[in-house]
């Protein structure tokens, strides 16, 4: 493997001197796009502003109308700071003539430290020159038409984007890194496999459609690279394939250790189950088998149906339940039941609190303090902490989610900050966010290389990791793929703070 990677070099090296001979005999133009800047513009096309702005000697400061077209100079005469990318301009991909396929070899900051130093690799021959190589194949759709493809194009670029800044971040440590970056869009997949120059990369990040992503697989099972996939859920992906990551899982896989950490933080607590009566309501699979789990665990636990918040008002004294340490499971995500649901379940609480105030003037309150209340969440509700988000804390809810960008992390600001100064615009609104994606899963895996390099898939089974939006702790699914068995329980305390607790 070591030799062909050696020959792919070679062959890469020849090409490369090749395109950079008739790069220079080209002349590069540039029109630009509404909300475009020369600092965006340099980065796109891999070169300084000064250099853009000594080819084009018209231009004053930095900001300049839509519709000028600008020269841009020839790459190779200046220090590249970030491979080409798709440009995202107003929800559309700018037409000014890009590469499909964009290679960038990242530079390593002076140091006093060698790289050796800096990181603690353990096998650099791994590596041609010590450069961490990744490649990322996508349907950025260059040439998009349809509202579908504009919606897949616009994720994919966003992604890419967000590994982008992840590789700005470890070249600020001292670390090479070259990006391959393949538009399934505009080339076939068949002709992306076959290139030499893949052959190179030390980590895959597969595209979005899964028959896609198993031919991407297979390539990786014969190449021996490991392919990651952030987005497939399907579990018969790791089960089939060695050297799969799959960063997003099915909840079901998340299960078994919910119902152990959960048996764990509410020891002593009575769970009453919640349902929602009102209508044909979505029930979700989990408290069934958390059920199973607490009657084999001898754990006690209450069921209530309603169909009006009155029910709900009076639980407390239905279940007999006075000073009991409660949480709340309700069986349905939907957020119609919730609306119902949170404002009788808020009146429980004030009931139980005054109670306990009256014990406490009487004096005869109990020692434990006052009754302790907490309800578990589902990943579906993060879409509604806008609505709902004085309830959850009031109810002191524990939402178990895959992904949680918390909105009060000074680090995820931060990264929005840079976001926006990078690209001129914010990251979608959608859960999970694809930017964020794309720099936690870049940021783990390059890390990961740089311990432990070529034997990467030997010791980064139970390694924990938290990202800004993502947690990761692979496990091997039975000798086969690794899955992500890592999740959050974001919890909304009753002083009105959101505490993100690490699950593994």
């Amino acid at each position: 493997m070591k030799i062909l990677r050696k020959f792919c070099l070679a062959v890469v090296m020849f090409l490369g001197l090749c395109s950079l001979q008739n790069l220079t005999a080209e002349v590069r133009y540039h029109t630009v796009q509404p909300g475009q800047t020369l600092y965006s513009i340099s980065r796109a096309y891999g070169v300084t502003v000064e250099a853009i702005k000594a080819a084009n000697p018209q231009i004053e400061g930095t900001s300049i109308p839509t519709g000028v077209k600008l020269i841009i100079p020839d790459s190779t005469t200046e220090p590249i700071d970030m491979p080409l990318v798709p440009e995202v301009v107003h929800g559309q991909i700018s037409d000014e003539p890009r590469k499909d396929t964009a290679t960038t070899s990242f530079r390593p900051t002076q140091d006093n430290g060698s790289v050796r130093t800096l990181w603690d690799l353990s096998d650099v021959d791994h590596w041609t020159d010590g450069t961490l190589n990744m490649a990322v194949i996508m349907p950025f759709n260059l040439g998009a038409g349809t509202a579908a493809e504009n919606k897949t194009q616009m994720r994919s670029v966003e992604f890419y984007e967000g590994v982008l800044m992840a590789v700005e971040e470890i070249q600020s440590r001292g670390r090479r890194v070259t990006i391959q970056a393949y538009d399934t869009g505009s080339e076939s997949l068949y002709s992306i496999l076959a290139n030499p120059q893949l052959m190179m990369a030390d980590v895959v990040i597969a595209p979005m459609e899964e028959n896609e992503l198993r031919q991407v697989a297979d390539w990786g099972e014969r190449m021996g690279t490991p392919v990651i996939s952030p987005f497939n859920v399907s579990t018969g992906l790791i089960e089939s394939y060695e050297h799969v990551f799959q960063v997003n899982v099915s909840k079901a896989m998340l299960y078994p250790q919910l119902t152990e950490d959960l048996l764990k933080r509410f020891e002593g607590y009575t769970f009453v189950f919640i349902a929602d009566s009102v209508g044909n309501r979505k029930v979700d699979p989990y408290p069934a088998l958390l059920k199973e789990a607490l009657t084999e665990h001898n754990v006690p636990f209450r069921e209530l149906s309603y169909l009006h918040p009155s029910r709900l008002m009076a639980c407390d004294s239905i279940l007999g339940l006075k000073e009991e340490p409660l949480v709340f499971v309700p069986v349905t995500p939907q957020a119609e039941a919730m609306r119902r649901m949170f404002s009788g379940l808020q009146h429980v609480k004030i009931l139980r609190d005054a109670r306990y105030q009256e014990a406490l003037t009487k004096g005869n309150a109990s020692p434990a303090g006052p009754p302790k209340l907490a309800m578990l969440g589902y990943p579906e509700w993060i879409l509604n902490t806008s609505d709902f988000i004085n309830y959850y804390y009031d109810l002191n809810v524990y939402m178990f989610s895959k992904v949680y960008a918390n909105p009060f992390d000074p680090e995820l600001k931060t990264f929005y900050s840079n976001f926006k100064k990078w690209y001129g615009k914010e990251p979608m609104s959608l859960v999970p966010k694809y930017g964020i994606l794309g720099y936690d899963v870049a940021k783990f895996f390059f890390e990961a290389l740089s311990r432990y390099g070529e034997h990467m898939e030997e010791r980064l089974d139970g390694q924990l990791s938290d990202g800004l939006q993502n947690v990761f702790c692979f496990d091997r699914s039975m000798g086969r793929g690794f899955f992500n068995r890592g999740f959050y329980l974001v919890h909304f305390t009753p002083e009105s703070t959101v505490e993100k607790i690490v699950v593994e």
